[in-house]
């Protein structure tokens, strides 16, 4: 197969891979656990990928909301305007926008001046909804000390608060899925570390995978499902599940719930308010802009038990809001899950469920979640799945420039992933740089440290595997019916069309010791970097930076990140162009742009001196085949028999066939005046005999027989004769 074929045939390949696309992003979007509560209400629901100016005031004067916004769902209730809301989530997986019959919840994201260092990227919008925003937030408490204090992985994003930062960076979106029928949307992130002017002197690192899923369920309730799972080595002991807050100018009053579902209004600033247990409480707590709870109304219900160490939350004014200086406008909700020991170390999954509840007053979002029992529909699980308890998708891949293409495939080779994290496994990404090159990696920092800086373009979760790993995809071509060697050792014998292989090297057999010269480049600002592509994860021991691109000494490396190479390899089988055709005494060979040379096939394929042209035309009877040599691959076509060269005149005078050519019968007059030891037969262009006809035939059917040429042959006082036929 020519390399422009591949090229057209895996475009093709691609195409109809897309029927699996919405599969496979389902799968890489799945929870572990459903909550079984129906939708109640399917009606009067919509779902939007489309930008539109939300009618909410924001206190970010650098970023317009589009640069936030990635979906919205909307609910509008005919019956009940105050169950009827509009929600925004960011690209980051936030939700940054809630809207009701209250109006704009989500605080404005207002900060104070004091806060904002002139080396701040963002300026006074150095927060642009990865704060005041209702997300996931993960601490690893033993490296989350003083004087930094700041290990925080957020769900939204980063703070911009490096010169470099002045554009929002939102924690990449791995996978996402919108079930029309479920009417839900599911997004996987990779939580970023959020305070980016510490990282390069506390070198704090994210290994989380941030799974959250917003479902649609009627009357002013939306489901809340959220997963995370820690590919890193950092140990989780802290978890806002949620982190988030309302506008105190919307939602003024907070309601927490009793263990008999009376409510309490409760103040105070945060900070100084009691952290509160939800074991004590009914499991539910309401925000309403009247001191009563007589107006609409937003709750949140969530589980009374815990898997962790306790299940609790705080709250609070962000501040002193009757303060003119205090425009934070700001009521912080924070619900604390404390993993216990390993609970949420590397390998490990924790799973949480919450609802949000719109009604016309507190009694009526009271009222809603007791009759969905929505306390007991939630949950809070430790649970990490089996290996073989998850979906697994096959992959192909194949190259374009320097990016890779990967396609879900149904074939037997590829390389086999699980969808969903398994106990102790590790995803496998694909990332883009921002000049076009693509890598497939465990390693999430391949292309830089910060992820932030731009050197990243894009990057998506293809699924999980037992050890970190990187892949690497080469494309080779062999001869058909050739044998190959893969990386692994594999060898296939005698192939016969393309077929692909992964060949998996353990890091512990790969050779660290030292890099040699072929493997180094020179980049245009004249630094050495290396180019090999096991987790991009190496340090220069030497510490020496070379100026010159000659003369390229042996650089010894360090493995820091230790992952397998995963070596796909896409073997093309080239064939050869055999084919041939015949008119009169010229054979011709159909490959173009070959090497050729015809053979003697009763001679033992000898060649025909001096017949290297794409024609031949023969001056003998006999058999005769054209070797073709096209891409380095050499074949031979089948013989074709040549019977017509010096005709006996007797015969010709003798013998009379007509109509030539035929489509139907052909007459045949004067065999007759043949001895009796005379033989006539039917051969096709190849020489095979087809049928035997004795002296007394006067008709040829040729029905039998498919368009093309043949011949009668006779046999006759030791001599033989061709006599050239059509059928039509």
């Amino acid at each position: 197969m020519k390399k422009a074929d591949l090229y057209l045939f895996l475009l093709l390949f691609l195409f109809a891979q897309n029927i699996f696309a919405q599969n496979a992003d389902s799968l890489l979007t799945k929870f572990y656990f459903d909550s079984g509560l129906p939708i109640i209400d399917s009606t009067g629901f919509d779902y939007s990928d489309d930008y539109s100016q939300s009618v909410s005031s924001w206190a970010i004067d650098s970023f317009p909301e589009s640069v936030v916004f990635h979906n919205q769902m909307s609910y509008q209730s005919t019956t009940n305007p105050n169950t009827s809301y509009d929600i925004r989530i960011g690209k980051g997986g936030q939700l940054y926008s809630f809207r009701g019959s209250f109006g704009e919840s989500v605080p404005p994201q207002w900060v104070n001046p004091n806060w904002v260092q002139p080396s701040y990227g963002g300026g006074h919008s150095y927060a642009p909804w990865v704060d005041e925003v209702w997300q996931l937030v993960s601490v690893d408490g033993s490296i989350h000390n003083p004087p930094d204090s700041s290990y925080f992985i957020h769900q939204a994003g980063v703070y911009l608060k490096t010169p470099e930062q002045t554009a929002p960076f939102y924690s990449p979106i791995l996978a996402e899925y919108y079930n029309t029928e479920e009417q839900s949307y599911s997004v996987v992130n990779w939580g970023q570390q959020a305070h980016t002017e510490d990282l390069q002197n506390i070198n704090h690192d994210a290994g989380l995978l941030y799974y959250t899923k917003y479902t649609n369920k009627g009357k002013g309730i939306i489901q809340v499902d959220n997963m995370i799972y820690n590919f890193g080595q950092d140990n989780m002991n802290f978890l806002n599940v949620p982190w988030g807050g309302v506008r105190n100018s919307s939602l003024d009053h907070f309601f927490i719930s009793t263990p008999g579902h009376d409510y309490n209004l409760t103040t105070g600033l945060y900070g100084q308010t009691p952290v509160i247990q939800t074991a004590n409480t009914g499991g539910w707590v309401a925000w309403s802009n009247h001191i009563d709870g007589d107006s609409p109304t937003l709750g949140m219900a969530h589980p009374t038990t815990t898997n962790t160490y306790g299940n609790k939350f705080r709250y609070g004014d962000a501040g002193n809001l009757s303060n003119v200086n205090n425009l934070r406008d700001y009521h912080v909700f924070e619900m604390i899950r404390q993993p216990i020991g390993d609970q949420l170390g590397f390998g490990k999954a924790m799973s949480f469920r919450y609802f949000y509840v719109l009604g016309a007053s507190v009694d009526a979002v009271k009222s809603t979640i007791l009759e969905y029992d929505l306390v007991g529909h939630g949950l809070d699980s430790s649970f990490v799945a089996d290996m073989n308890d998850v979906p697994s998708l096959r992959y192909a891949f194949s190259t374009s420039g320097q990016g890779i293409q990967e396609m879900v495939t149904t074939a037997p080779y590829g390389l086999l992933l699980k969808t969903s994290p398994y106990s102790d496994s590790h995803p496998l990404f694909k990332i883009a740089s921002d000049n076009g090159i693509s890598v497939i990696t465990s390693n999430p920092y391949h292309f830089s440290e910060y992820p932030y800086d731009g050197a990243m373009e894009s990057m998506s979760l293809l699924g999980f595997l037992d050890t970190k790993s990187e892949l690497s995809v080469t494309d080779h071509t062999v001869c058909e019916g050739a044998s190959f060697s893969f990386f692994d050792g594999t060898t296939f014998n005698n192939l016969q069309g393309d077929t692909a292989h992964i060949s998996t090297i353990p890091s512990s057999q790969l050779n660290w010791d030292s890099l040699i010269v072929e493997n180094v480049i020179v980049n245009p600002n004249n630094e050495i970097t290396d180019t090999h592509t096991a987790c991009n994860s190496f340090t220069w021991i030497d510490g020496v930076t070379y100026q010159s691109s000659t003369n390229l000494p042996t650089v010894t490396l360090e493995n820091i990140y230790g992952c397998d190479s995963i070596i796909h390899l896409n073997l093309v089988i080239d064939t050869v162009n055999t084919l041939t055709t015949v008119e009169d005494l010229e054979m011709m060979s159909l490959a173009e742009g070959a090497s050729y040379q015809w053979l003697n096939c009763d001679q033992n394929y000898a060649q025909v001196v001096g017949e290297v042209n794409q024609s031949f035309i023969s001056t003998e009877n006999g058999t005769y085949a054209v070797q073709v040599s096209e891409n380095n691959c050499i074949d031979t076509s089948d013989c074709i028999t040549i019977l017509t060269v010096g005709s006996l005149n007797e015969l010709s005078n003798q013998i009379l066939v007509y109509p030539n050519p035929s489509s139907g019968i052909l007459y045949i007059e004067g065999l007759e005046t043949l001895k009796s030891s005379a033989q006539i037969s039917i051969l096709d262009v190849h020489g095979n005999m087809l049928k035997r006809i004795g002296l007394d035939s006067k008709t040829l059917n040729l029905n039998a027989f498919s368009p093309g040429r043949y011949y009668i042959e006779i046999v006759y006082n030791g001599q033989v004769e061709a006599i050239e036929i059509i059928r039509k």
